[in-house]
């Protein structure tokens, strides 16, 4: 079976009651087209994946287009059931970095696929990954900066502790382009002139050059739980059943002896267990 996906972020301004009232609309949409995904709502705005039936994705983009009028899409397909259910969650933040009441005042010029592609490729500039350690450790672009997070509330502090330089360009660049949005204004309260960030994210990059300038897969928020360079859906990672994060260590649990693909962290310091039933035998006999 194939399934219909679409993702979308947009900073704007919304009061309490209209942050319930999309709410309330997206799940109407949502179980009545027999959608799966994941929408977070807040007062600076909306993102979110989702997947479904052709005329379902027309029918929540045609919602969210009148409800946001700037909104803008990116769409693919997939083989494999994204999302297990159909969420719409209200947070602080559509991406957390406790910036809280304050929307993104565009501080990083976007530049398309092919413009971040030809910069990358001047030398004098400095490529920098935005997203966290679980992610970038299983692909990046070349020669591009890990600040290995384990959050993005660390970001600030990375960006100060850097000593990245402040007269050359910046090349900034995440899975979608919506932690870039925050990062860029956080880069430029700092100081920083000339920040890029990379239109629509790796994802759109792929599209464009699926053999350029990246190395490795690009972790998604769902249960394809990466995809290639072709964005395919990743044949190498599984979720790692004991942290979430992906691995690609097979292995046997101890407990009751099925096959798993674990993290090679949480195999060098824990037994291999497939499940919390199974750790908590692990744990009873320790």
């Amino acid at each position: 079976m194939t399934y219909f996906m679409t993702q979308w972020y947009i900073f704007q301004d919304l009061t309490d009651q209209e942050v319930l009232d999309i709410q309330k609309d997206l799940r109407e949409i949502g179980s009545t087209h027999d959608m799966n995904g994941l929408i977070l709502l807040a007062n600076e705005g909306c993102n979110g994946t989702v997947a479904g039936s052709p005329e379902a994705i027309e029918t929540i983009r045609a919602y969210l287009t009148e409800a946001f009028p700037k909104i803008s899409f990116q769409d693919w397909t997939s083989d494999i059931k994204p999302f297990k259910r159909f969420k719409v969650d209200i947070r602080k933040e559509i991406v957390a970095l406790k910036h809280e009441g304050i929307l993104p005042a565009g501080n990083a010029k976007h530049l398309s696929p092919k413009e971040f592609h030809e910069m990358m490729q001047k030398g004098d500039v400095t490529v920098l990954d935005t997203r966290n350690t679980y992610e970038t450790k299983i692909g990046t672009f070349e020669n591009a900066i890990d600040p290995k997070l384990e959050s993005f509330y660390q970001f600030p502090k990375f960006v100060e502790e850097s000593n990245i330089p402040k007269d050359k360009p910046v090349l900034m660049f995440c899975t979608s382009g919506i932690r870039c949005e925050k990062a860029g204004e956080e880069m430029a309260h700092q100081g920083y002139k000339e920040v890029y960030q990379l239109d629509g994210g790796i994802t759109n990059y792929l599209k464009e050059y699926p053999n350029g300038k990246w190395n490795g897969e690009c972790f998604m928020f769902d249960h394809r739980v990466a995809v290639d360079s072709h964005l395919q859906p990743s044949k190498r990672y599984a979720l790692c059943p004991i942290c979430g994060n992906p691995g690609d260590v097979q292995a046997a649990c101890s407990v009751c002896g099925s096959e798993s693909k674990y993290c090679a962290d949480c195999l060098a310091v824990n037994p291999a267990t497939c499940s919390r039933a199974c750790r908590h035998e692990v744990q009873k006999s320790a």
